[in-house]
């Protein structure tokens, strides 16, 4: 493994993962890298589950001549505004959407799309700056808040554009597919609006069978209208009132441990997979169950210090419930950034039935308690 803070990853240790410290921003660093390893043995194969490095895999991967997706896609598919034209030539149903490079072109934009509308860097993850602006005000003080942003979280150069769309009404599914096939949909639940922080998936979601056919062949002739066609993708749909509406599609493994509750619900494992996908071994995507998984993930309520976490040990005893994890100590100091950062833990359960399963991690996380101090 190849990266640049490897104490991030503490499964190094425990796991005896060989790694190197390499400044992972740099394409440069990165060639090198994988040449001196490629003079003292033979490379399997490269491959990054990360949407920050994902291209960058795909690029050296095709320079070796081993699996992996066509790097033009994957770059693609990575800007949000490219991505979106590419829908839209392709026929499918997209919102209207403009990028736009300055404040002036923000507001000539909102004569077009009225808000309510989206707007969002056009490169990112884990929703980081995406926000729902009802007002031109609004949309004007946020457009300019990421125009004036030269590096993402983690210190990696961002274009300087910005992407307004109009808003999607309906409920947010995920399509998580391998090569050219629909594993499953996962019904996701997102945070309070003007925000989308992702805070809990259910798999598989139970649908009619015409809906759930019309959001797989939906998400298809995305993957199909980007040219993607290997290894995992996950492609987030929402279901308005015109049809399934592709919010993004990401050419990666799903984050938010989904392809932990696909595995817990159908018995593929989608990380081993790709593993074997990625150094050209005979891949397994039959399900062996039919079961149903869902994760909560826990917040904190404010900004502060973790002061004390209790009954963790009262939830896990919660019927169904199969995993729980904190991923902060009592001493972290914990924050409130409105994205993914915002998860501090969370709960998993099984069962027969998507509703049972849900339950569950609810339940179980309504028991546990993390006590923050205000800073």
């Amino acid at each position: 493994m190849l990266a640049e803070r490897p104490e991030r990853y503490p499964f190094l240790e425990q796991d005896s993962v060989s790694y190197r410290r390499c400044n992972t921003s740099s394409s440069t660093e990165v060639g090198n890298a994988i040449q001196s390893l490629s003079r003292e043995v033979p490379l399997a194969g490269i491959f990054s589950s990360s949407e920050y490095f994902i291209e960058a895999a795909a690029m050296f991967a095709a320079k070796y001549g081993l699996p992996g997706a066509n790097p033009e896609a994957v770059r693609a598919c990575r800007n949000k505004w490219v991505q979106r034209q590419r829908l839209q030539s392709a026929g499918l149903l997209t919102p209207k959407f403009e990028c736009v490079t300055s404040v002036g072109e923000a507001r000539v934009v909102l004569t077009k799309i009225p808000p309510p509308v989206v707007v969002k860097p056009t490169m990112g993850s884990g929703s980081v700056g995406v926000r729902l602006c009802y007002t031109a005000e609004d949309v004007v003080d946020h457009a300019s808040v990421l125009l004036q942003r030269t590096v993402n979280e983690r210190g990696m150069p961002l274009p300087s554009e910005v992407l307004i769309e109009e808003y999607l009404v309906g409920q947010e599914y995920s399509v998580e597919t391998f090569g050219e096939a629909a594993l499953g949909i996962t019904r996701k639940h997102v945070s309070s609006e003007p925000f989308f922080v992702e805070l809990g998936h259910d798999f598989p979601a139970d649908l009619r069978p015409q809906i759930q056919e019309s959001i797989a062949t939906v998400a298809r002739q995305g993957l199909q209208a980007l040219g993607l066609h290997w290894g995992p993708s996950h492609v987030e749909i929402r279901l308005t009132a015109k049809g399934p509406t592709i919010v993004e599609i990401n050419p990666r493994l799903a984050g938010g441990f989904i392809p932990e509750i696909v595995r817990l619900a159908t018995g593929i494992d989608i990380v081993r997979e790709t593993i074997r996908l990625v150094v050209g071994e005979k891949t397994e995507i039959q399900p062996l169950r039919n079961g149903h998984a869902s994760i909560r993930f826990l917040t904190p309520s404010r900004n502060g210090t973790i002061q004390a976490v209790n009954g963790v040990e009262a939830a896990s005893r919660t019927e169904g419930v199969s995993d729980i994890q904190i991923y902060r100590k009592i001493g972290d100091r914990v924050g409130i950034e409105n994205d993914f950062r915002d998860r501090i833990g969370h709960v998993i359960s099984c069962s027969d039935l998507e509703m049972s399963a849900a339950r569950a991690s609810e339940l179980a996380c309504g028991k546990i308690e993390i006590q923050v101090q205000p800073h």
